[in-house]
């Protein structure tokens, strides 16, 4: 059997932005062969089959076709969840961009058709959970930090490009900002710290003015401190308080940036970069290290994306192909889905809330 006939077809749902980064990042991808997309809107569905050169056709055809065994969704997220369970009753695998659902109950039956006996796979579009300096910090966590204390997220997104009847403004599509956007958050902070949030408080104001800013604030008490700069991250900086055998383990690191800020299906550019500086801290045996790697800065922000999303494309092929499961499972779509839900109810009502806890 040659390679063309080990592909699977990848059928598209939504001929949007995110539909097009979709496309984009699976062009290439071995194993995935796009063949068709489809819109409400016929003319959006045409332009973009035409650029990729793939079929466009009503919803509806597209998960009747037999040539498609992924269906990738990025309508809006009020239609995630009925779609993701329309995909898995006809036996196809998913790739859902954020959020899985707006409600908890849709995404609560989403995760019960995908935990079924013999079940298609389903993962969501978390690309942080891809890129290739949170595998860094996670590698450094596993080598000498342990779970960070704190993960604080400054987040300032700038909304021109949205005029006001897009669909983000009208919560009952959208969902709100906690769970459109702040879903990736919820999702990557609970990973690094590998535990849930057992309370919520939230405060919600708006602000006239516009800014394009973000990072992240990590803090291991003692042994480190930096952050991580831009949503999607591309510059990281720590400074590590360690032992001798924590200086080893780091200096391993970055002495093979390859192996460092490898993540499966990422293709990196060559403008990644990772440097350490020492100094004693007078101290026998101990060490201050401070650690800075880039991605190529800001300028890399729209590579450093697709290649997070092609990575998760290929993390739901690796679980298709093996029988596994993927890196982000149906299970932290759920979890992360409750706290932002547990976030806005908080913002609401001024009090602390418990987000409701995975279904067993």
């Amino acid at each position: 059997m040659g390679p063309e006939a080990a592909e699977l077809g990848l059928g598209l749902l939504g001929a949007g932005r995110f539909g097009a980064q979709i496309l984009e990042a699976a062009a290439d991808l071995p194993g995935l062969r796009p063949v068709a997309v489809a819109d409400r809107d016929r003319d959006r569905a045409d332009a973009l089959a035409a650029v990729h050169r793939v079929e466009p056709c009503e919803p509806e055809r597209l998960l009747a076709d037999q040539r498609v065994s992924v269906v990738a969704i990025a309508t809006p997220p009020a239609g995630h969840a009925r779609l993701a369970l329309a995909a898995l009753r006809s036996g196809r695998h998913v790739f859902c961009e954020k959020p899985l659902a707006t409600r908890l109950e849709d995404a609560t039956e989403v995760l019960a058709a995908a935990r079924a006996t013999g079940a298609p796979r389903l993962t969501v579009d978390y690309p942080l959970r891809r890129n290739p300096l949170y595998a860094l910090v996670g590698r450094l966590q596993q080598a000498v930090l342990g779970p960070p204390r704190q993960f604080a997220l400054e987040n300032l997104a700038s909304d021109e490009r949205l005029d006001a009847g897009h669909w983000f403004w009208d919560r009952e599509v959208s969902g709100g900002i906690a769970v459109e956007h702040g879903v990736h958050f919820f999702d990557v902070a609970a990973w690094l710290l590998g535990s849930q949030p057992e309370r919520v408080q939230a405060l919600e104001a708006a602000r006239p003015d516009r800014a394009e800013s973000q990072w992240t604030t990590l803090d291991w008490g003692e042994l480190a401190s930096g952050r991580l700069y831009g949503w999607i991250p591309v510059e990281l900086e720590l400074d590590i308080r360690t032992d001798g055998a924590g200086l080893a383990a780091v200096q391993a690191l970055a002495s093979d940036q390859q192996a460092a800020l490898a993540v499966p299906g990422y293709r990196p550019s060559g403008a990644e970069r990772i440097t350490l500086e020492l100094a004693s801290r007078g101290q026998p045996g101990r060490w201050d290290l401070h650690l800075r790697a880039t991605l190529g800065g800001q300028a890399a922000k729209p590579r450093v994306y697709r290649e997070s999303v092609r990575a998760g494309l290929a993390d739901l092929l690796t679980a298709i192909t093996t029988g596994g499961h993927p890196a982000v499972t149906p299970a932290d779509a759920w979890t992360s889905l409750a706290t932002a839900l547990a976030t806005q109810e908080s913002a609401t009502t001024g009090t602390a809330t418990r987000p409701q806890a995975l279904p067993s």
